[in-house]
């Protein structure tokens, strides 16, 4: 059973952002009160089942932008 187009989009948002804000996965880690392993996890895309609005919250305030932005689907140049 594959992701939805919605855990795609977020795992590359968050990517983009991180990498946007010049941060490391532990760098988000701290900023979020979130766990390395946890950040990890969820930018692979093994972490979903248990992830929660307040996670996101999290995520969001610290890359400085809406939990909405991490959802919308962005154009991402490689």
């Amino acid at each position: 059973m594959g992701m939805s187009n919605d855990y795609t989009n977020l795992i590359k948002n968050i990517k983009y952002y991180r990498i946007k804000s010049n941060l490391t996965q532990e760098q988000l880690a701290e900023k979020a009160d979130l766990s390395i392993s946890y950040i990890k996890q969820i930018e692979s895309g093994k972490e979903f089942k248990n992830i929660t609005f307040i996670t996101f919250s999290k995520i969001a305030k610290a890359l400085d932008i809406s939990v909405n932005q991490l959802f919308e689907e962005i154009e991402v140049l490689n």
